[in-house]
């Protein structure tokens, strides 16, 4: 008899147990779904706030866009898709004459270039024939200890397609474009030490007059680019392809070949 209790009791806790396991295998299903519901509607939210005629309504679906990257990141890609086709549409180069994008395509640039790109996926950055003259890739913070000091943080746009932009006097000290393919880009005056073109493909690049101080420019597809009166000053070249590219009057100073 009082095995057979012990039996019971043992069967009563394994039951007890399972329901317990049950139950919150249960619920936490049920908050996935819940949150996964919430996100969906958040992304319907902002993806309607992209499209809208109102500016602030816009500004706020692309910055409701980013958060939902930083939320859930199997949605990155989909949000670099929406983002990147969103600046080709409000900068393409047939429509745009500004000297500067506008506050909405800064924003854009600014949420693709400081993404995490290890949740990227098979997605692309893709800003073909965008006019984004004057366009800033960097963001600035404050040294905390001496707020006079700022520090300049480059955006990442590896890999990234801007065949045939119009980047003339754009701003991207430090800017990771390894990989990244240019051909045909207009970088003239563009101000870039230390970016990282480790492997772009650069053929028919327009870098006349850019100031490409200290920049990693290693295997490098440089032919035919027109790199007439720029700063290469402790560039380093290893690996690059230079053929037929223009040198007129370039700073070569203590460049890495």
């Amino acid at each position: 008899m009082e095995r057979i209790v012990t039996v019971l009791t043992a069967l009563a806790t394994l039951a007890v147990t399972s329901f317990t396991w049950v139950s919150i295998t249960q619920v936490r299903d049920d908050q996935s779904i819940t949150r996964e519901g919430q996100i969906t509607d958040r992304f319907n939210a902002a993806v309607a706030n992209v499209g809208s005629k109102s500016l602030d309504v816009r500004l706020g679906g692309i910055y409701a866009l980013q958060r939902i990257m930083q939320d859930s990141e199997r949605d990155q890609p989909t949000v670099i898709n929406i983002l990147s086709a969103y600046v080709r549409a409000h900068a393409s180069r047939s429509k745009s004459t500004q000297e500067a994008p506008p506050s909405d395509v800064a924003a854009a640039l600014s949420v693709l270039a400081f993404r995490n790109e290890g949740h990227d996926g098979s997605a692309r950055v893709n800003l073909r024939s965008t006019y984004l003259r004057g366009a800033t890739l960097f963001n600035l913070t404050l040294d905390h200890k001496d707020e006079a000091q700022i520090f300049l943080h480059g955006g990442n746009f590896e890999g990234a397609d801007l065949d045939e932009a119009d980047l003339t006097k754009a701003r991207l000290p430090g800017t990771n474009l390894n990989r990244a393919s240019l051909s045909g880009t207009e970088l003239g005056y563009a101000s870039m030490p230390g970016v990282k073109l480790r492997g772009a493909s650069m053929s028919g690049t327009v870098l006349k007059g850019a100031d490409l101080n200290h920049a990693d420019l290693t295997n490098a597809y440089l032919r035919n680019a027109d790199l007439t009166g720029a700063n290469l000053t402790g560039a380093n070249l290893t690996g690059a392809d230079l053929t037929g590219a223009i040198l007129t009057g370039a700073k070569v100073e203590d460049v890495t070949r």
